[in-house]
């Protein structure tokens, strides 16, 4: 099966405002859904490239992934995920280069499992998946099952391969609770990082904006002067925005803190008092306008009150940093070749984990809309 004919059989990616740079707070919801996915590829061996066959993918150890095996992975992905291959050329590339890598690193963590004795029943992997089913399709039932499977198969996978992929989530997230077990912060760590991170403890100052995403400086600035001459900002953004997950809104962002913007625009954006235009301020999307609705006050936080969250909040960062050490011994010694269609950018470094929702894949790159971020 070609590139081409790989992308077709796809869904297209649904486009829509994902907001930047989430807290590190969130790592502790989501570290145990992406932990498959985190870690480096070492081991790169460029003249073993030749040595692999024609359809293969990828070769780790002596097992040799082929290319309508990695499809059927990232099908099964997409049905329980929602991870969408992106259309743009460019863009899958990087996506198939970045499965590719996540999808080898969890055949390394599935023979740790093995090797470590880590056992998953089958029947606690169906209950889990029975609850997935539970909670997406209202009511239930043997029809909500039907349904399910129906659209497994519409995705190009299975139940089976369904169960497997939820089998090894739970092995890896009791290989994550062994690694890890044990992790604990001091009295004078919470002290250190509240004296580091005062700024962003609390609650951040906050503001409700809206946004529009236009080709060039040009068009940005003659929308700024429609604004400031009386225009209504949601009729423009409805008419001009790029962005068309806002569009419809009117340019609605929602309210944000700064640090969940790009750093060019969080500083124009709170740079302005509440009613104020501001830009224009290019983003990798095309250049951006935006005007502040509204002006939330952030409020300060003292060390015994936020002490508590604190304290889990650093345990999970430094469990994080003891997996991804462990995890990258593992795969230090593993035996792994990429052909070269296949090759992840940085093999040797360890993919960035954060900003991921509960459910969602880290590592691989999944497109997004038009919002800075």
């Amino acid at each position: 099966m070609t590139d081409e004919s790989r992308r077709n059989r796809l869904s297209v990616i649904k486009r829509g405002v994902r907001l930047p740079r989430t807290r590190v707070s969130k790592l502790v919801a989501t570290v145990l859904t992406v932990l498959v996915f985190a870690g480096a590829v070492t081991g790169f061996v460029w003249w073993r490239w030749e040595a692999l066959p024609a359809d293969a993918a990828f070769r780790v150890g002596d097992r040799v992934v082929t290319k309508e095996e990695f499809d059927r992975r990232v099908d099964t992905l997409r049905a329980l995920y929602g991870v969408q291959p992106p259309i743009e050329e460019r863009q899958f590339d990087r996506f198939r280069r970045d499965s590719a890598k996540a999808i080898a690193v969890s055949i390394v963590l599935d023979e740790q499992a093995k090797q470590q004795g880590v056992v998953v029943a089958d029947k606690s992997a169906r209950d889990v998946l029975s609850r997935l089913v539970e909670s997406q399709l209202p009511g239930g039932g043997p029809e909500a099952r039907k349904q399910f499977i129906a659209a497994l198969g519409s995705a190009g996978t299975s139940e089976l391969a369904v169960v497997d992929e939820i089998k090894r989530q739970m092995a890896v997230s009791q290989l994550f609770n062994r690694v890890t077990a044990g992790t604990s912060v001091s009295e004078q760590e919470l002290r250190d990082a509240f004296d580091k991170r005062h700024d962003q403890l609390g609650q951040p100052e906050q503001r409700r904006l809206r946004n529009i995403v236009v080709a060039d400086r040009g068009e940005a600035e003659a929308l700024i002067g429609q604004v400031r001459g009386g225009a209504a900002f949601p009729a423009l953004a409805a008419q001009r925005s790029l962005d068309g997950g806002t569009r419809a809104q009117g340019g609605e962002l929602g309210t944000v803190s700064a640090q969940q913007l790009e750093p060019e625009y969080a500083k124009a954006a709170f740079a302005v008092p509440v009613g104020t235009v501001f830009g224009p301020v290019q983003s990798q999307f095309g250049w951006n306008v935006g005007q502040v609705d509204e002006v939330i006050p952030g409020s300060p936080v003292s060390f015994n009150a936020i002490k508590g969250e604190l304290g889990k909040q650093l345990e999970s960062e430094k469990a994080l940093q003891r997996w991804r050490s462990w995890l990258q011994d593992q795969i230090a010694n593993a035996d792994l070749d990429y052909t070269e269609a296949y090759r992840p950018p940085d093999p040797l470094s360890p993919p960035d984990v954060g900003g991921s929702a509960p459910g969602s894949v880290s590592g691989i790159d999944q497109g997004g809309g038009n919002t800075p971020r």
